[in-house]
């Protein structure tokens, strides 16, 4: 049985390590001391500090996996997730049928565009009327044309070559999972799903779904068990976050300098009352002055 304390002395030591896996090593240090775990002074078995690690560092221990981390020393393994090269041939197999997740921003934004988009293109080539042209329908029969109409455009579609959106979100969930249960360097698929958390973008946009694979491939994964500072300059720049944060957008450069414009108008002042030398009356004097003016200018009853 794991003590509480053991449990954070070995989840505190494991952090710092982690912290520092992408801080560059002095060059004088040619052969770096081998990590030292404190799991026997903590009371540990050699199978309870693996069983301890896989915990916190994977998303669980698989069949065989606590007395293969045990063989092998916890020192070894954690220093193998925090370098994160370990092949993952199996795991490559899985996910190429997930064709989306090689796909660029701009071949993603073709092949899985929004539905306001393929509805635009079918009014252009004249599938279906303009707004200011359909018909006038009692609610009955508008019902059933908005269904025949949802029809002709998933026609449309997929005589174009789209795809629905839906289908980003489904390939980034089922990678995740996949990855989750196959993956040998665990530890970076912890680590990315935290930062893909912590840099949130929205997925429920239409405008930043096509942008989501991208942004957890070529951002958040490269640089989950790296510098913080490479991850923050390498998640500010990618399209998820610009389009999310509506920073791509013309008004959206335009309203910092109308909303300063605004803030830093000179606010109009009223007149103080002052003594018959031109300085200002004190506080108290200051009141007194104005109910005295206030009981003047009441109507008598």
């Amino acid at each position: 049985m794991i003590s509480p304390r053991s449990a954070s002395t070995a989840l505190v030591l494991g952090l710092t390590c982690l912290a520092c896996a992408g801080n560059p090593r002095p060059q004088n240090l040619q052969s770096p001391k081998p990590l030292q775990l404190p799991w026997v002074e903590a009371g540990l078995t050699r199978r309870e500090a693996a069983a301890h690690l896989l915990s916190r560092f994977s998303y669980g221990a698989r069949p065989g996996e606590v007395d293969a981390v045990a063989a092998m020393g916890p020192e070894v393994w954690l220093e193998r997730q925090l370098a994160a090269r370990s092949p993952e041939p199996a795991l490559k197999g899985r996910l190429a049928s997930y064709p989306a997740l090689d796909l660029s921003s701009a071949q993603l934004l073709c092949a899985y565009p929004a539905d306001g988009t393929v509805r635009n293109e079918a009014k252009k080539d004249g599938l279906i009327p303009e707004d200011k042209d359909k018909p006038r329908l009692n609610p009955a029969l508008g019902e059933e044309y908005e269904k025949q109409l949802r029809t002709d455009l998933a026609a449309y579609s997929e005589k174009k070559g789209y795809h629905p959106q839906r289908e980003i979100l489904d390939q980034l969930s089922a990678q995740k999972l996949v990855r989750a249960v196959y993956a040998e360097n665990q530890l970076e698929e912890v680590m990315t799903d935290f930062w893909f958390n912590h840099f949130n973008v929205s997925w429920t946009n239409d405008r930043t779904r096509p942008y989501l694979l991208p942004f957890e491939r070529d951002a958040i994964r490269p640089n989950a068990l790296g510098s913080f500072r490479t991850l923050l300059g390498a998640t500010a720049h990618q399209p998820a976050m610009l389009v999310y944060l509506d920073n791509g957008s013309p008004w959206r450069r335009a309203a910092p300098a109308r909303r300063l414009g605004t803030r830093w108008r000179e606010p109009k002042r009223r007149s103080r009352p002052t003594t018959s030398s031109g300085r200002p009356l004190p506080p108290i004097r200051r009141r007194r002055s104005r109910l005295r003016a206030s009981t003047r200018t009441t109507p008598a009853s």
